[in-house]
């Protein structure tokens, strides 16, 4: 099987003969581009730049030790997403006065106004309002102003839950109000401030909308694009397309804002424990200091002792000592049981450093350190991560395995602890009991000043530390960073893209077009020039016969000075070949079926037969649906089925044309059984003896594709013509001739192409220029 090539120079020719198309698909689409960037509200971009990750602070631990536990860890697309989340566009949006938009609106286009609004709408909160319907306000005096309102099933608002409480089947109000009064009905209710300075355009409307605070945030979540610079920085730009610039720069403010002040707070979280845990302590410590204030007090009054002597000052000395050591030790003690409950609640809180409280231990604070990373990364993970994700899962078990590390540590350092304890009990026991052998008023001043001495270090221990975190607390700055405020880009829109839009109208125009005749060519089975011929059948080709007009198409036109006229007169020099140069011949016309033009051709080849000096007679042996004598204005009463039938002579039934040469034999009466007539031994005679008379005898048969006449005549005939009209047979009409050809029950046939169009791309030019009419036929070319 050959493959098909593709002919590129004809595929050309049809386009460029279809020409019209693409300015007519251009005519369509480029009209509703302009329409398009008409109607639709220009958009800007407003952009933003933030420093995601900066170099670690070093301040805060300067004044208190373990702060680098709060130290940010997580990933640069973590922060991204932390900052796109919807509780961070949504505080933002808390901040900003979003929930009412306020637009004007005429010609079908549609304004909104930010800052410099035509009036200011002050809702009644106890009131579920209306939400995502437009509200008309018509100031109709200075005193008086309308409000209208319409709609179906519209969403009633709790403007203090930021909730949707339910729906209004219909929404129908139009009422005149005070302006000194608030509107006020079911489902909305509000006072109005007109803005006098604002300047309203003639026949113009003004209207507002009361929005859902939720899906406001959702929708300028899905607005805000974050992206890094490049791959390897870490600073982000944060963009998005707004109709009221200043609107965006707010927004994106707003929104780093809220970042930073949650990052901020995040980073104090960890100094706020310290001071809530020292501040607990320093409660009771505070409260035994003033006990044993007043008890040392009341004992001086009473028993006039006012010093210890050497050895008493030596043994609370050194008691003053292993006292604070178990307080230390005490201290320490809580602070591992408050790990241990921390870790055993499951709570998710990063746990106060050791060193705040002087626990001097590297492998503890190093775990520590790597629980509170992981606890951060698992947020950041929260943020951007979907449920079962298999990273979240992987930092989870992390988490899980450390703690149970954690947990082990700390175990084995509460056991550490008190035996350090119980030693140091015992020590202060033997201490005591040596202070029992000293004089009744002195041992009792020794124990007073003794606790007195502890709870005062222990006080100011706690103070010392309250401070630091304090200071901390004070000088605590976020890493990230706003590193350009919020603008607009430029100064015109971003979209509509007017350029872009042209552009992709001027595609889709000359595109569909061509699509459209592609999509029609594949569509089209016509046989429509000589190619497609060559391609569906194997019979000859005789030649072509152009497109006339409605008045060349019912007259005979061989012999005029046009390109149908020469048409007949090429076909007429082709046949010489096809007859094989007979002095008489029998030329049978025929076709698939009717209106491909047989007896057009059948009328015009015998005239241009006789114009070449050939007596030439044209017999209408279509006797089902005649045309031949309408050609001539002759009567059809008298005809070839009355010579069939024996009911007149060959001399009743010629007629003469008017053309010199050129006579014809109408159809006459149609008979009930014209297969019948055909095949009779009386249509053999009349051949034969008009034989004696004509030089050529053209037969204008029946349709092949539908009766079988033309098979009985074609015994009759030297030469067949099948007539094939351009751009109205099928290649399906083709399948019957096909078949009788290759199976040999037709012979000595070629196919005739009719009615082609010509225009100057396709192969054949003409040129007349006469005096004796005013006709002028420049160039024709097929399609």
């Amino acid at each position: 099987m050959e493959e098909e090539k593709i002919n590129i120079k004809k595929i050309f020719h049809k386009l460029i003969s279809k020409w019209y198309y693409f300015p007519l698909g251009l005519l369509i689409t480029m009209p509703l581009a302009y329409a398009y960037i008409q109607l639709t509200e220009p958009r800007y971009l407003v952009r933003a730049s933030m420093l995601l990750k900066g170099e670690k602070d070093k301040g805060p631990s300067q004044f208190l030790k373990g702060m680098e536990l709060f130290q940010s860890a997580t990933d640069l697309e973590d922060e991204i997403g932390i900052i796109k989340s919807f509780s961070n566009v949504e505080s933002a949006i808390k901040r900003l006065n979003f929930g009412i938009s306020y637009y004007t609106e005429k010609n079908f286009k549609t304004a909104e106004h930010y800052g410099n609004t035509p009036f200011t709408i002050h809702l009644d909160s106890s009131v579920h309002q209306l939400i995502n319907v437009p509200i008309y306000i018509e100031r109709l005096s200075s005193s008086k102003y309308m409000v209208s309102v319409r709609g179906k099933e519209v969403p009633t608002y709790d403007v203090i839950t930021n909730t949707v409480k339910d729906r209004v089947p219909v929404v129908d109000i139009q009422e005149v109000v005070d302006i000194n009064k608030p509107f006020q009905s079911k489902n909305l209710s509000f006072s109005i401030t007109f803005n006098d300075a604002f300047k309203l355009e003639p026949d113009s409307k003004m209207f507002f909308r009361i929005n859902n605070q939720v899906s406001l945030a959702e929708r300028y979540r899905n607005q805000l694009n974050i992206e890094p610079i490049s791959k390897e920085s870490n600073i982000v730009q944060l963009t998005i397309e707004q109709a009221v610039p200043q609107k965006g720069v707010d927004f994106i403010n707003a929104v780093m804002r809220v970042y930073l002040d949650n990052e901020l707070y995040k980073k104090n979280q960890l100094g706020l424990r310290t001071i809530a845990f020292i501040d607990e302590q320093l409660m009771g410590v505070s409260d035994s200091l003033r006990r044993v204030e007043g008890t040392l007090e009341s004992f001086r009054a009473r028993s006039n002792v006012i010093d210890i002597r050497t050895s008493a000052q030596t043994l609370t000395n050194n008691l003053d000592k292993l006292e604070t050591e178990r307080a230390n030790l005490e201290v320490k003690l809580k602070y591992y049981q408050y790990i241990l409950q921390s870790l055993q609640s499951g709570k998710n809180t990063d746990i106060v450093a050791p060193s705040t409280f002087g626990v001097d231990d590297p492998l503890l604070s190093n775990l520590l350190i790597e629980l509170s990373k992981l606890n951060q990364e698992r947020s950041g993970l929260n943020y951007s991560a979907r449920e079962g994700n298999p990273l979240a899962q992987v930092i989870e078990l992390k988490i899980t395995n450390l703690k149970a590390s954690i947990t082990e540590n700390v175990s084995n350092i509460i056991d550490a602890t008190n035996i350090a304890l119980n030693d140091l009990n015992q020590r202060i026991a033997r201490l005591n009991a040596q202070l029992e052998r000293l004089p009744r008023n002195e041992r009792e001043l020794v124990k007073i000043q003794r606790r007195y001495d502890f709870s005062d270090n222990v006080y100011n221990y706690l103070l010392e530390k309250r401070a630091e975190a304090g200071i901390a607390i004070a000088s605590n700055v976020v890493e990230k960073s706003v590193v350009d405020e919020a603008m607009m880009v430029g100064s015109a829109p971003v979209s509509p893209n007017k350029r872009m839009i042209y552009a992709a109208a001027f595609i889709l125009g000359f595109g569909g077009a061509l699509g459209l005749l592609i999509l029609k060519d594949f569509l089209n089975d016509n046989i429509v020039t000589h190619e497609d011929l060559e391609q569906y059948t194997r019979i000859p080709f005789l030649g072509v016969v152009s497109h006339g007009s409605r008045r060349e198409q019912s007259n005979v036109v061989a012999n005029a000075l046009s390109p149908v006229g020469e048409s007949f007169r090429s076909l007429r020099v082709n046949l010489q070949y096809l007859t094989l140069g007979k002095e008489v011949n029998v030329i049978g016309i025929t076709s698939s079926r009717e209106s491909e033009g047989k007896t057009y051709c059948s009328v015009n080849l015998a005239a241009a037969m006789a114009n070449s000096r050939r007596r030439t007679i044209l017999i209408d042996a279509d006797m089902r649906r005649p045309k031949v004598a309408s050609y001539f204005q002759l009567e059809n009463d008298k005809g070839l089925s009355n010579y069939l039938i024996g009911e007149a002579s060959l001399k009743e039934i010629i007629n003469e044309t008017g053309i010199k040469g050129y006579d014809v034999i109408t159809s006459g009466p149609i008979p009930p059984n014209p297969l019948d007539l055909i095949g009779t031994p009386r249509m053999a005679e009349l051949l034969n003896e008009l034989k004696q008379s004509y030089h050529t005898i053209i037969i204008d048969s029946p349709p092949i594709g539908f009766v079988s006449e033309y098979i009985i005549l074609m015994k009759y005939t030297d030469a067949n013509i099948y007539v094939v009209r351009s751009d109205y047979t099928t290649k399906y009409n083709l399948d019957r001739i096909n078949k009788l050809y290759d199976e040999r029950k037709v012979t000595n046939i070629s196919i005739l192409l009719n009615d082609v169009k010509y225009s100057r791309v396709n192969g054949y030019s003409y040129s007349y220029k006469y005096k004796q009419k005013k006709y002028k036929q420049r160039s024709y070319k097929a399609v």
